[in-house]
């Protein structure tokens, strides 16, 4: 690669990020339905979903975010940083858009949870992006 920006990089980062969150939510739903709290109708499931969504978002976001941050410092070495912080902008404004779209009528309720959310993956994306790189490549 060139030398130059590398911020186009924090949208596809945000993407696949948010998609792996989701995709572990949905692994979790999967084992509560079947292992954990198994024998119940769908409006259950659906019920519990609601529930568990804003804290599992919260709980598989950190290590999301943090081997987002990780893989970005590990490739992108001292621009890292920049565009972990980017990545993350794009992750809210994203999750933000979903949320208020979904549930605008329902959103102060869910202030609290939404800060923490973020919060938790802005340190944990900004920790990941400032560890030392064992490896880096040569930008």
């Amino acid at each position: 690669m060139t030398k130059g920006s590398k911020l186009w990089v924090a949208f596809p980062t945000a993407i696949v990020a948010g998609i792996v969150n989701i995709f572990l939510f949905f692994l979790f739903m999967v084992l509560y339905g079947h292992v954990i709290n198994p024998g119940h109708d769908d409006a259950f499931y659906q019920d519990a979903a609601s529930r568990f969504g804003p804290y599992a978002s919260i709980i598989g976001g950190i290590p999301v975010f943090f081997t987002a941050g990780w893989l970005l410092r590990r490739f992108l070495s001292e621009r890292a940083l920049k565009v972990a912080i980017a990545t993350w902008v794009i992750y809210v404004a994203v999750d933000f858009a979903i949320i208020v779209a979904v549930a605008a009528d329902q959103i102060v309720a869910f202030l609290p949870l939404l800060a923490t959310s973020f919060g938790t993956k802005l340190a944990a994306i900004y920790f990941g992006a400032r560890m030392p790189a064992q490896t880096t490549k040569e930008n």
